[in-house]
C-alpha cells in the first residue's frame, strides 16, 4: 500500500483536486463546491462557470 500525493490545478481562482477514483473535485478553500466529477475538464468547466476569484491584474 503507498501513499499517493494529491494532484492540484487552479482554474478561475478555485482550486481542483484530484482524488482516489480518479474523482475530481471543485474547491473553495476546504469547502467542496458542486459535485464530484469523473474528469477533470469537467471540473475545470464548471470552475470557469463560476464567478472569478483571480485577482484582477
Amino acid at each position: 500500500m503507498g501513499f499517493r500525493t494529491p494532484k492540484f490545478e487552479c482554474v478561475n481562482g478555485y482550486k481542483i483536486a484530484e482524488v482516489d477514483g480518479p474523482t475530481f473535485k471543485v474547491l473553495d478553500g476546504d469547502r467542496q463546491l458542486g459535485e464530484d466529477f469523473p474528469y477533470s475538464g469537467e471540473a475545470a468547466a464548471y470552475a470557469r462557470s463560476l464567478p472569478s476569484r483571480d485577482p484582477q491584474k
